[in-house]
């Protein structure tokens, strides 16, 4: 059984295509479809059944795919033992919530970029469903987030950090009035996804005490929605870090938060079958000491 097979196999459930995992991979894509036959005439069993335009996973092929990733990652812990354990090159793919990525990982990422410059960083804001899918299928090294699909056989999880939010508005507007039961909230709740933890939270608070979001508007940048808000056209809910600046300069007001002193973890977690090499271990090290969040300030 070729390793290259199997490397094409992982490519092709993280891409979701075979033309996108051949420009991945840099082969043609006849070379993706030898290299899937291939592994299927070896193991004897159909790895894909397609489902409209899509290949879709078979049970046995899912078996398969975590078993290929064992492969893998032992296959390049072994290539590893012949290079200097400490070298710190390559690619290192790290997935995160967006609000980490603009407002919490200044010094983290330039401590990385002085202790590892032959290492291509790749930082990439996604919602904490897709980290969780990312590092799944293997197109992210590593996710800094908070919150996972929590699946303790598949991941290794840790908790770096604890936050507080801040629900917002701008300081030209009534503001409204959370603390008391039965209020009909008449200003837009501006957030993004649907699964944002954050919303979620604030969602179920609001329920619990009768309080009803008459409406709820969905943009899927921080930036955008601290515009809308600075311009008084709703409120949001961010981590206290992310709207430090603006709080400090009057453009946003502190709404009294019904979550009183609750507070939120941020994660760090890998595949559990991918090796960590010295570029990922030292990421995970620089996110231990510096991140910024309230807990480590």
């Amino acid at each position: 059984m070729d390793i290259k097979c199997l490397r094409t196999f992982q490519a092709v459930v993280a891409c979701g295509t075979y033309a996108k995992a051949a420009d991945r991979l840099g082969y043609t894509q006849s070379t993706v479809t030898v290299h899937i036959k291939q592994l299927e005439r070896d193991l004897g069993l159909p790895l894909f059944e397609r489902i409209g335009r899509r290949m879709v996973l078979t049970q046995k092929g899912a078996e398969a795919l975590a078993q290929a990733a064992e492969i893998i990652a032992a296959a390049d812990r072994l290539a590893a033992l012949g290079t200097e354990e400490t070298a710190l090159q390559g690619t290192l793919r790290v997935d995160l919530a967006e609000t980490l990525l603009c407002y919490a990982l200044d010094e983290v990422i330039a401590a990385f970029r002085e202790r590892a410059p032959g290492v291509a960083l790749r930082l990439r804001d996604r919602t904490c469903a897709q980290v969780s899918e990312n590092l799944r299928d293997g197109s992210c090294d590593l996710g800094l987030t908070y919150a996972f699909d929590w699946q303790p056989e598949d991941f290794s999880i840790e908790e770096v950090g604890q936050i507080r939010t801040t629900l917002v508005a701008a300081p030209s507007i009534p503001l409204p009035d959370f603390q008391s039961a039965g209020q009909l909230a008449g200003l837009p709740f501006i957030i993004d996804e649907p699964d944002n933890v954050f919303r979620i939270a604030l969602e179920q608070t609001m329920d619990a005490r009768g309080v009803t979001l008459t409406e709820t508007m969905e943009l899927w940048s921080s930036q955008a929605i601290k515009r809308l808000v600075s311009m008084g056209m709703g409120f949001s809910v961010f981590p206290r870090f992310a709207v430090a600046d603006e709080l400090a300069r009057g453009t946003f007001v502190e709404i009294p938060d019904p979550f009183g002193k609750r507070t939120f973890p941020i994660y760090l977690g890998h595949r559990k079958t991918h090796w960590l090499t010295p570029a990922a271990r030292l990421f995970c090290d620089l996110v231990r000491e510096r991140l910024m969040p309230e807990k480590t300030r």
